[in-house]
């Protein structure tokens, strides 16, 4: 898969953006490819996927593309990035974003559309598309719900950068550690992931995406439904015995 390298150690999947020499912007090969892999690793059903990015995270969309871009042609492009991200947020294992350097522009969004995140303590993190001339779509619309609509509107607006101590504030991410503590501090995630019931996790992710579609009657119905499913099988009942032997 070109610009992207995906890897499988036990139940954990590694997809890792490797266009290091452009910051690892996303053009199209990369966005399709960024799609095979979190397909490939959904078929290969690990219980934990880490997204991360060689020298940074994600530095954005590829403005050499999009200078060159028609109407039509952007419509392709867009809707390319946004199955790229759909795929991350429908996949069954909770996705966890490893931030260094950079988050910006459709990186901000490819963060956003994961479940969990870490960042060092020195990347930054925005929306510049304002400065460019175009507005934030597709997974940007995830924002107001992860830092409200006043917060949303400054960073879509304005287009500027914000440092990780910010980025944890207003939670867009929801760890920062030194540099050299980052892949320690992932790794600890996982780990913490790995001792749950991955039946438990997946239901769990599906409900929230579900709840970010839904009013409240019928996203607390839908939790009913989840609460019924998780009994379809014998986890709970597990988990609770093995609960209580912790508790012995």
């Amino acid at each position: 898969m070109s610009n992207v390298r995906l890897e499988s150690v036990g139940d954990v999947a590694r997809i890792t953006l490797t266009r290091r020499s452009k910051a690892n912007a996303l053009d199209s090969t990369t966005t399709a490819a960024l799609r095979e892999a979190i397909v490939a690793s959904a078929e290969a059903n690990p219980r934990v996927v880490v997204v991360a990015g060689e020298g940074v995270f994600c530095g954005g969309a590829d403005i050499r593309e999009m200078e060159h871009l028609d109407a039509v042609d952007a419509e392709r492009f867009i809707r390319g990035l946004h199955g790229a991200f759909l795929a991350i947020r429908e996949h069954p294992a909770p996705v966890v974003a490893e931030v260094r350097g950079a988050a910006l522009g459709a990186g901000l969004e490819l963060l956003v559309s994961c479940d969990l995140s870490v960042a060092a303590d020195d990347a930054i993190f925005g929306m510049p598309e304002p400065h460019v001339g175009l507005p934030s779509v597709i997974e940007a619309a995830l924002l107001p719900h992860v830092v409200g609509l006043v917060r949303a509107r400054e960073l879509l607006f304005l287009g500027d950068p914000i440092d990780a101590a910010e980025a944890a504030r207003i939670g867009l991410v929801g760890e920062v550690v030194p540099p050299v503590d980052l892949e320690t501090a992932v790794n600890t995630k996982v780990e913490r992931l790995l001792r749950l019931s991955p039946d438990a996790l997946s239901l769990q992710k599906r409900l929230i995406g579900r709840w970010l579609n839904l009013p409240l009657d019928q996203a607390v119905e839908a939790g009913v439904s989840a609460f019924r499913a998780a009994y379809g099988t014998d986890g709970p009942k597990r988990e609770m015995r093995r609960f209580w032997r912790r508790r012995e």
